[in-house]
């Protein structure tokens, strides 16, 4: 996936609290989530709902580093951060950019009841004091329900930031260098044509999907009405066009699976996961696939197959896998995950992984309620350039939560040597570790 940029009619906004400036750019911006530029990725857990001994509120982003394992949280009341009037649920949702290209990557914060955008700046040490605040004011009472996205709309080599409200949307460019960054907002669709269309959150995706070289912007809802795409162009996106047959989203990810060049969809609603690969025009025909798929490994109850999604390349064939948690199938209902690895038409089932609380090195026991599989993320922590698949169990334990790391070994995703964390590891307390992890 690129990065975004965009030329929509709408009202142009400004940032407010940019703390101090940014040192002097370096040559080759970090890549996402490596926050203190060592070339590793560093884990990113999202907390909403956890809480760190002395604070009151809830609401955290919790971070283990890909190198040293040191482990850092950020709160509401972090040094930089508590300059800003939060709502709750802070830390629910995130996404990561180079954003002043100074060599060390950054954290954009978000959560239902923020009235904007918290960015953190990277620093040598990781994630450091330096702040800015990105404002998405809501004209509608209720809480505006804010998700986050990265592309590069301008073709300009700097990370763009998509925030959407509701069913308004924000881009975000040159967030970066201490100064104000640019914005520009418009609604999804025109409500005097389509006065049925209130979705109560938009998930935002970017990628080349048409192959052109320029990143296009998806916005889904939870509602039952289309998504919508943004075509990028010379002039910039285009008006938002209906996506047939893509309704009530729950998860959304984007990558290359046939290796074409070209970024492809996925998404989850209900119990199956709809592919969509990138075409000139747009998307090609949708393949469906359920717990009931020819090929797809699930036991038991197998209709919350698209829990989580993930996509990444495990077996580094030029092709993107993807990683799809089930958190109430299997032993008990207690969540499993499967793994589909890239193939010239798109995934295939062929030699596919599934991954359950039985699984001989993961040295747990599989309980009703601990969905394991309720978040995966496929992210390289080691820095020997394989990816490792990321669990998350979120009712492990009463609900207090777990993560499970696996290691991606010749090409395959393996359980040996699975390690864990529990909310203790971070000194955290309150509920549903591993409930998010968000790329």
């Amino acid at each position: 996936m690129k990065i975004f940029s965009l030329a929509l009619t709408g009202v142009t906004l400004t940032a407010l609290a940019v703390l101090p400036a940014a040192p002097a750019s370096a040559k080759a911006p970090a890549k996402p989530h490596d926050f203190n530029g060592d070339g590793r990725t560093d884990l990113v857990v999202n907390g909403p709902t956890s809480v760190k001994r002395g604070q009151i509120g809830p609401g955290i982003v919790a971070i283990a580093y890909g190198k040293t394992g040191r482990k850092q949280v950020i709160t509401r009341d972090s040094a930089g951060v508590s300059s800003i009037d939060h709502g709750d649920g802070f830390g629910e949702f995130t996404a990561s950019a180079d954003f002043d290209r100074d060599g060390y990557a950054d954290l954009a914060v978000t959560g239902p009841e923020e009235d904007g955008v918290t960015i953190v700046y990277g620093s040598k040490k990781g994630l450091s004091k330096r702040v800015a605040f990105l404002p998405t004011p809501s004209p509608q009472p209720e809480p505006p329900y804010s998700a986050l996205a990265v592309g590069d709309f301008d073709r300009d080599g700097r990370a763009d930031l998509v925030a959407t409200v509701r069913n308004r949307y924000w881009i975000f460019s040159k967030v970066d260098k201490g100064k104000k960054p640019t914005s520009r907002t418009g609604d999804v669709v025109d409500r005097a044509n389509d006065t049925n269309y209130r979705p109560n959150r938009l998930f935002p995706a970017a990628g080349d999907f048409t192959g052109d070289g320029r990143d296009d912007l998806v916005l889904g809802n939870d509602h039952n009405t289309q998504a919508r795409l943004l075509k990028n162009s010379a002039a910039g996106l285009t008006a938002p066009v209906p996506v047939s047959g893509l309704t009530g989203i729950q998860k959304l990810a984007v990558g290359d699976l046939d290796g074409d060049g070209r970024d492809d969809l996925v998404s989850s609603y209900w119990g199956s996961v709809q592919i969509r690969m990138g075409r000139p025009s747009g998307f090609a025909k949708t393949k469906t696939l359920n717990g009931r798929s020819p090929g797809i490994p699930l036991t038991g109850q197998r209709h919350t197959l698209g829990t989580s999604l993930a996509v990444g390349d495990i077996n580094r064939d030029g092709k993107d896998d993807l990683a799809i948690g089930a958190s109430s199938a299997g032993a008990k209902q207690s969540g499993q995950v499967v793994v589909l690895y890239g193939h010239k038409n798109g995934v295939t089932t062929k030699r596919a992984q599934v991954f359950s609380q039985k699984n001989k090195g993961l040295k747990a026991s599989a309980e009703s309620g601990d969905q394991f599989g309720s978040a995966v993320r496929l992210v390289d922590l080691t820095g020997d350039r394989r990816l490792d698949l990321v669990i998350g169990s979120s009712g492990e334990n009463r609900t207090t939560g777990r993560l499970y790391v696996l290691a991606g070994k010749k090409g395959r995703i393996t359980t040996v040597g699975a390690k864990q964390y529990k909310p203790k590891d971070f000194g955290l307390g309150g509920t549903r570790l591993g409930a998010l992890l968000l790329p």
